[in-house]
């Protein structure tokens, strides 16, 4: 094939030609709500052609109040694999967000088995950053070897809610998990007023832990737990209070969790869990400030 590559942002009219590729991905999300993502001020898609035949496609989504992309959605046609077709895109993109003025941050959460993936945000000069374990409870009883106690103290004023954030900066996980799936360098821009009053918290009887669960959708509805400490299981109170939750919303699938790797290898049994295999955050900063 002569490589006369064009990049171009796809239109809902590019739909036809996503549906040309041979990516091997039967029932593709990004297929299904396609003309979503390419009408959406927070996502864009692009789209890798040679002449009218799309070869690649991947995109971005904005969080943080628009000052972080994660990278992602991408998509390969398996007849042109291995001719650098997804590093040629992923670079359009990433050189596109270095001219945003609004950017700061820029990633990808990927498979730490998917040495592909892996291997092509190194060579974006991505930097290798938090690997983390998303388990998600499914069955609370069988769980055993945590400390039972009383649930925990709902907080409800958003002063207080800020404030109890601004103390974890550093803490175990790394990140700030501020969805499923989309993990983030730590920052206050995430932390808006709708966010926080769209979140629960609860906070321990001595005040020295507490829990963020915010109601999430990633194909099934998810009570998404964040704990920013290794002790889940030490802390008298914590799964009571990760339940309480769960039966105040007796539609959600389960309770999923991020684990640290040491918080994952302090679980005494994966019974309870769904689990993934784990993931790790790459990602560069453009700017640390405006």
């Amino acid at each position: 094939m002569n490589q006369v590559l064009q990049v171009k942002t796809l239109t809902v009219d590019d739909i036809y030609s996503l549906q040309a590729m041979e990516t091997g991905i039967e029932d593709d999300y990004v297929v299904r709500i396609f003309e979503r993502l390419v009408t959406s001020e927070d996502h864009r898609l692009f789209g890798l052609f040679h002449d009218k035949q799309m070869l690649s496609v991947a995109g971005y989504s904005l969080f943080g109040r628009k000052q972080f992309a994660m990278l992602g959605r991408l998509r390969s046609d398996q007849r042109y694999l291995a001719k650098g077709h997804a590093t040629y895109l992923l670079s359009a993109i990433i050189s596109e967000l270095h001219t945003s003025s609004g950017i700061r941050w820029l990633g990808a959460n990927t498979h730490i088995g998917n040495l592909p993936a892996r291997r092509v945000l190194g060579k974006l000069g991505l930097d290798q950053g938090p690997v983390s374990h998303y388990l998600t409870l499914k069955r609370p009883d069988f769980l055993t070897g945590h400390t039972k106690g009383r649930v925990w103290r709902p907080v409800h004023t958003l002063e207080e809610k800020r404030k109890l954030l601004q103390a974890v900066k550093s803490n175990a996980l790394g990140t700030f998990p501020y969805e499923c799936y989309y993990p983030f360098p730590y920052d206050e821009a995430f932390f808006t007023d709708q966010y926080l009053g769209d979140s629960s918290f609860y906070i321990s009887p001595d005040h020295q832990r507490f829990i963020i669960i915010k109601n999430d959708t990633k194909k099934y509805d998810y009570s998404h737990v964040k704990y920013f400490w290794d002790d889940h299981y030490e802390q008298p109170g914590f799964f009571e209070t990760v339940l309480e939750h769960w039966g105040q919303n007796p539609g959600n699938a389960g309770c999923w969790i991020d684990f640290s790797p040491l918080g994952f290898k302090n679980i005494p049994d994966l019974t309870p869990y769904d689990v993934q295999d784990p993931w790790i955050l790459y990602g560069q900063w453009v700017k640390t400030s405006f």
